[in-house]
Parts: C-alpha cells; sequence; structure tokens
C-alpha cells in the first residue's frame, strides 16, 4: 500500500516512523527541514541545524524495535501547522510506551520545515 501525504509534516512522521527499521532513512531529512532548522522536543534543549537534527533523530530512535504514529495535521496559516499525534513504540527491550502531543510547525517559501516544537507530550509506558 501506498500512502500519499498532503502537508510536509506528513512526509516527516512517515519518515521517522520508517526510520526505526530503516536507520538510512534518516538521510532523507534535507527532504522535510530546511538546512538552518530548529526542533525542540518539550524542555529539552533545541537542535538546530540539519547534521545536528539527524544526529538527534539517530540518537532518539536507537533503542526502539518499532514505532507508529498516528496524527491530524491543520493548517493554521499558509506558514504554520499543528499537529495532534499519539505515538507508540516498542523498546529493544521489549519495553512499550506511548506519547499523546502537539507539534506546532513553522515552514519556509519552499515549504521545508524551519521550525518544530512538540509542546506538552504526555508519556504513558506499560510493562
Amino acid at each position: 500500500m501506498t500512502q500519499t501525504t498532503a502537508t510536509v509534516v506528513d512526509r516527516y512522521i512517515t519518515l521517522v516512523d520508517r526510520a526505526v527499521h530503516e536507520p538510512q532513512a534518516l538521510q532523507e531529512l534535507g527532504s522535510v527541514f530546511a538546512p538552518g532548522a530548529i526542533v525542540q522536543f518539550g524542555d529539552v534543549p533545541p537542535v538546530t541545524g540539519l547534521a545536528d537534527i539527524t544526529e538527534f533523530y539517530r540518537r532518539f530512535y536507537s533503542d526502539m524495535a518499532d514505532c507508529k504514529h498516528v496524527w491530524t495535521t491543520t493548517a493554521l496559516d499558509e506558514r504554520t501547522l499543528e499537529v495532534r499525534f499519539i505515538a507508540a513504540w516498542r523498546m529493544l527491550d521489549g519495553q512499550l510506551a506511548s506519547q499523546g502531543g502537539t507539534e506546532h510547525v513553522t515552514v519556509d517559501d519552499s515549504g521545508l520545515i524551519t521550525n518544530l516544537r512538540v509542546l506538552g507530550p504526555e508519556t504513558q509506558e506499560a510493562g
């Protein structure tokens, strides 16, 4: 089944889900992030620049055996997207966890992400 995505955020989330099984997919982050983009997850210090963002995601997903997001994307204006998401994953040691939250995303004239901020994630862990 081929998934068609409508926004850069949809392509981004599909890409990071793939990265769990295909770490080389992270090399495609340049197709969704501007070179000087900023990514910030909650209170974690922001990560700036494509090379550092790629390394951040490589480390973030390195202990996961599987991951799946479901989400809705709303255009707040022509440069701002709001994403409500739920993610569930299994760690390499078999532990399960899930998280829901909201992302605010800003895009440039080319439609690439310049700023992605995850707000208020709530994490649930199971066995």
